[in-house]
């Protein structure tokens, strides 16, 4: 007699089921001051819920607070700074998995703490479930090499032959190229002091994603004071790794 297969829905499948269910979320949310649209919280989290509630999942978040700290701004203003770590435990009742991402948050107290939080949560939904947007891909587009404006280009050189912008241009671009390439270092060097290639990606792309962007080819449409903070921002998690370190060595000779 032939035995029958038992299939068993298990939380892996489940997250799965309810990955399918969320697909692509539209950038709803605008960035006023540095003029970029992004995915909000709001949308995101709806999105997730209703997945979630579909497929008998719960995923239950709590945070630690590992950095905060202040800074005075040139205008004389204190801005607060706070860094958490999320903990997400995923459970259907039966199975459990934790998973954790770090989140950074900047404003005065009590809202810089309720960003970090967000930031942390927001980002381990969209690794988690592999959350894109709406947008076409720009590189899925056919183009000339030229890009199709040789003739054009041409004309404007023609009627703006000592264009004075163009010297400023240049010096511009190649400031954001030489700190695009800073920070390309700066994550290699979070990345060997975090010792662990996973948490370290998932950090960057908090600091990245916090400033608007999704991978590190986006930076190449980033303003200078952008690229400025993103670099701040790995710097501040390099030092707080460092110091956790630093604490977690002191203690492990303490007891030795």
């Amino acid at each position: 007699m032939a035995t029958e297969k038992v299939v068993t829905n298990t939380l892996i499948s489940k997250l799965a089921d309810a990955s399918k269910l969320i697909g692509p979320i539209q950038k709803d949310g605008e960035n006023g001051f540095q003029h970029y649209t992004f995915q909000s919280e709001a949308a995101i989290k709806a999105a997730v819920k209703n997945a979630l509630d579909n497929v008998g999942i719960q995923i239950v978040p709590s945070f630690d607070v590992i950095n905060q700290y202040d800074k005075t701004s040139q205008k004389g203003g204190v801005n607060h700074f706070v860094d958490v770590m999320g903990t997400f435990v995923i459970t259907d009742g039966t199975d459990t998995i934790t998973g954790k991402m770090p989140g950074s948050g900047q404003d005065t107290a009590e809202k810089a703490m309720a960003k970090a939080c967000t930031s942390a949560q927001k980002y381990f939904y969209k690794q988690l479930f592999n959350i894109s947007d709406q947008e076409p891909d720009p590189d899925a587009d056919n183009s000339k090499p030229d890009g199709g404006f040789t003739q054009q280009k041409n004309q404007q050189q023609q009627n703006n032959p000592q264009s004075t912008n163009a010297p400023a241009k240049r010096a511009g671009k190649s400031a954001r190229e030489a700190k695009i390439k800073a920070i390309l270092e700066q994550s290699k060097l979070l990345k060997k002091v975090v010792n662990n290639d996973l948490a370290a990606k998932s950090m960057f792309n908090v600091i990245i994603g916090t400033n608007g962007f999704e991978s590190f080819k986006d930076l190449e449409n980033a303003s200078l004071d952008q690229l400025n903070a993103i670099s701040n921002g790995i710097n501040d998690a390099i030092k707080s790794v460092e110091t956790e370190n630093a604490e977690k060595k002191q203690k492990a000779g303490a007891t030795a």
